[in-house]
């Protein structure tokens, strides 16, 4: 009788709780996978890499500094690691910077959760996972480098849809941004279906990136 492979180990360092647990889960769900750790900032970070993991899936935007300083480390320490960004930066500058300093892939947030553990597979088989949108993003820059600056959307968002759209890109679900609003679910779901049509989108994480692009939210990087 043969015996089992061992899961591959992933370790999670990301600040917001909720896409935190969310990973987490996405993680124990899968039977090849095990959560290895857990941390929200660069320092706890750092614990994690005593574990040695397999895989480590981290943020940019944490509270003491950029995510781009522990990919470094990661991978100075730890040759053989895989890791995944998962972040609201999905411009040329922040996927590169990431991409130079180690990083294999890289994930915006809001993705699917089948697209996150589809994510953690191909790098693990020594393939390099980015969100289409990215992917589109840097060919565009690529091939327009020398060209005007990106215009914003022809139809700006209301205060309203950027509130929702902010929270939604932090990860919390349309029952949580209602009771922040004192709105409905179901009036949260017309305010995402005018920000698709605004931004020519169709899905959260493509709406995230092109209005972080436009600057219509920001978030401290």
């Amino acid at each position: 009788m043969s015996q089992a492979s061992p899961r591959a180990r992933v370790a999670i360092v990301e600040d917001d709780a909720i896409l935190r647990e969310d990973l987490a889960r996405i993680v124990t769900q899968a039977e090849e996978l095990e959560v290895a750790g857990m941390a929200e900032s660069l320092a706890a970070g750092r614990d994690l890499l005593a574990a040695n993991p397999d895989v480590l899936l981290i943020d940019l935007a944490l509270p003491d500094g950029n995510g781009v300083e522990l990919i470094g480390e990661a991978r100075a320490q730890h040759s053989g690691i895989k890791i995944i960004v998962v972040s609201i930066f999905g411009d040329a500058h922040s996927v590169v910077r990431a991409i130079e300093a180690g990083a294999d892939g890289y994930l915006l947030k809001g993705a699917d959760p089948v697209e996150a553990a589809s994510a953690i597979r191909v790098v693990l088989q020594g393939g390099a996972p980015i969100s289409p949108a990215v992917a589109s993003h840097i060919l565009m820059r690529m091939r327009n480098r020398r060209g005007a600056a990106r215009e914003e959307p022809s139809t700006p968002l209301t205060e309203k849809e950027i509130a929702v759209l902010t929270d939604l890109a932090k990860g919390f679900r349309y029952k949580e941004v209602a009771r922040l609003h004192a709105i409905s679910p179901h009036t949260v779901a017309d305010h995402v279906k005018s920000i698709y049509r605004k931004l020519a989108v169709n899905s959260r994480s493509e709406a995230v990136f092109e209005a972080v692009q436009a600057g219509l939210i920001r978030f401290k990087e």
